[in-house]
């Protein structure tokens, strides 16, 4: 028995073969943020063969109190997630190959993606619906299970989705629109820990032999409530996604090149020139290095990310957004 997972492989229902399978594993977490930070933590641990992990942030400090393995010193050297989870767990066990896509996740790019990491199983650590339902598009269309996460607040719920019960299509019919998140509305680390000890505790099962369980296991960490739903009755036989092979979004064209995020943040989708030719542009660099740029445009702050991604603070409309977009777009032709 290998003594360094000998613990886990004690526990009968996982046991021998439980180790071997999912040291044959390979895992694809997108978003490595707190839920997905937290799982992909727990997988090494635990041994799992392969991991790629995908996210497009940079560590912030704001994160450091409910993200696993991030420190400080990622903050100050503005790291992307991706390679400063990579660092660290490399350090937890040397022997699990750690893939690490410091990249967005779009419906252009995730197709691509899947085909060429050839996942086993997908985690989700994202932190809003759209992209949530566009992972299940994909993963129905390449016949990948995935375990869907979500944490806000106190409150918190997990969901494992395969070809036998009903799809995040067959739950949602459609895309919600709340304006619940993290940003606005808080999240208490319990409840972090909680839906990422429930994702993985999915794999297990699944990686063992039993399946996902087939519930929908909802709680609140604050309130101290625990419940699970019977999902198997929510199957739509009519579904567009998991019975009808019907993939809107995949066949929708990239996001729009202005984006509101939360709060006075806005995304622009500028192309790699920007960061090629910043010293070049109208901007006042403050701090920058291989990954990402801070800088200062007029009385606006950005982040602009290697791939063009600029994240630009203190603008109050989708119009003055517009506006200092094409100013941008126009200094950089």
């Amino acid at each position: 028995m290998n003594e360094r997972y000998s613990r886990q492989i004690r526990y009968n229902a996982f046991s021998e073969y439980g180790q071997e399978q999912l040291q044959k594993l390979h895992v694809m977490i997108m978003g490595v943020g707190a839920l997905g930070s937290h799982s992909a933590e727990m997988l090494v641990r635990m041994g799992v063969g392969r991991l790629t992990v995908i996210d497009m942030d940079i560590v912030d400090e704001s994160n450091l109190h409910r993200q696993a393995t991030y420190d400080e010193s990622d903050v100050a050297h503005m790291l992307p997630k991706v390679e400063a989870l990579k660092a660290h767990l490399n350090l937890i066990n040397s022997n699990v190959a750690i893939t690490a896509l410091n990249q967005e996740l779009t419906t252009s790019n995730i197709e691509a993606i899947l085909y060429e990491q050839q996942p086993d199983i997908v985690l989700d650590g994202m932190d809003h619906f759209e992209i949530r339902f566009l992972i299940n598009e994909i993963c129905y269309k390449c016949n990948v299970p995935w375990i869907y996460g979500a944490a806000v607040g106190s409150k918190g719920t997990v969901f494992g989705i395969d070809y036998q019960g009903p799809c995040l299509k067959c739950m949602l019919r459609v895309i919600p629109t709340t304006g619940e998140s993290c940003s606005i509305n808080g999240v208490l680390p319990p409840n972090v820990s909680q839906v990422a000890n429930m994702q993985v505790s999915e794999l297990i099962r699944w990686v063992a032999g039993d399946g996902f369980s087939q519930k929908i296991m909802t709680f609140d960490c604050f309130n101290l409530k625990f419940n699970t739903f019977n999902a198997e009755n929510l199957k739509d036989t009519q579904c567009p996604i998991c019975v009808h092979h019907n993939y809107e979004l995949l066949n929708t064209q990239q996001k729009q090149s202005v984006e509101a995020l939360c709060g006075d943040v806005f995304l622009f989708r500028l192309g790699t020139k920007i960061f090629e030719l910043v010293d070049y542009l109208p901007l006042n660099v403050t701090k920058s290095n291989h990954f990402v740029k801070l800088a200062n445009y007029g009385d606006y702050t950005m982040t602009i990310f290697k791939d063009g991604r600029t994240h630009v603070y203190g603008i109050e409309d989708h119009k003055q957004a517009e506006t200092i977009y094409h100013q941008l777009l126009k200094a950089i032709k």
